[in-house]
């Protein structure tokens, strides 16, 4: 998880810890050290142990204060910090039928990403967006999510956005391949094109245009991109297997085999299998 979002989740755990209801009057005191207990196992990311703790306090609740309902979130808290997806959804949709908090439902937007769920994630990333419409670290996930869901035009006003704070050309690069996605390669060239001219020291940029370039097969132009990126930075393993890919699928076999090997040698397990295809028996 997100280091930010992490603090900021164990934060909303530690106040609603530090304000309990009280039932007949008091906190039992045996049950108020339990709970101190477990959040210090949460501080530690001790999941398993809050989780016993959870387990043991949620068992004798009649969730007849709010309280309960906290501890309901905590354990949903602790399952997802388990790997438990499917029992912290339960938790965390039982714990929002009651108490509709935006920081759960920030939670259960990272539970349903684990579990895959990109339409759950939207709904409740958009709700917590809506409260917070500055945030460009949630407004990036939820690009990430409408790019997943081939949503690219929605996409590309969250970039948009994201790029009028932070024009840095990784997110340009982003920008670029939401085009692509969307079958419009032209304009997806003109913004790789774009970034590069803002950037020229940044490899990921010409990786994104070769990228595209050799999906097309248009392999000279792919060329361009990866010598001008190994110009930039010369011991890029991933340009050096796209030069490879590129230079045997335009039959200059014996340099494109040169290029592969390094590739493979470098650790990119993937030119192997062009190794085997183009450049057996080739020295």
């Amino acid at each position: 998880m997100n280091r930010t979002i992490h603090r900021l989740l164990l934060f909303f755990i530690t106040v609603t810890v530090t304000v309990p209801s009280l039932v007949n009057g008091q906190t039992p005191k045996g049950k108020e050290q339990e709970i101190t207990e477990a959040d210090t196992f949460m501080q530690r990311e001790d999941y398993a142990g809050a989780l016993a703790i959870y387990n043991k306090l949620l068992e004798k609740s009649k969730f007849s204060s709010d309280e309960d309902f906290t501890l309901l979130y905590k354990r949903a808290y602790a399952f997802y910090g388990a790997g438990k997806f499917n029992e912290a959804l339960v938790d965390i949709n039982r714990f929002l039928a009651k108490t509709p908090d935006p920081q759960a439902k920030l939670l259960r937007a990272y539970i349903n990403q684990e579990l895959g769920d990109s339409e759950a994630q939207l709904k409740d990333l958009n709700e917590f967006i809506g409260t917070t419409p500055d945030n460009l670290e949630l407004i990036r996930w939820r690009a990430s999510v409408l790019m997943t869901m081939e949503k690219y035009a929605d996409a590309r006003r969250d970039i948009r956005k994201i790029l009028a704070q932070d024009p840095n050309p990784d997110i340009q690069g982003y920008l670029g391949l939401s085009y692509y996605y969307d079958n419009q390669p032209d304009s997806a060239l003109t913004i790789f094109d774009e970034a590069i001219s803002s950037n020229p020291a940044n490899a990921q940029s010409y990786i994104y245009a070769a990228s595209l370039a050799l999906e097309e097969e248009t392999y000279e132009m792919a060329l361009q991109y990866i010598n001008k990126g190994l110009t930039a930075e010369p011991a890029n393993t991933t340009l050096m297997f796209y030069k490879g890919i590129a230079l045997v699928q335009d039959e200059k076999t014996e340099d494109g085999c040169r290029c592969l090997s390094k590739a493979f040698n470098a650790g990119v397990d993937d030119a192997g299998e062009y190794l085997k295809s183009f450049c057996y028996g080739v020295e």
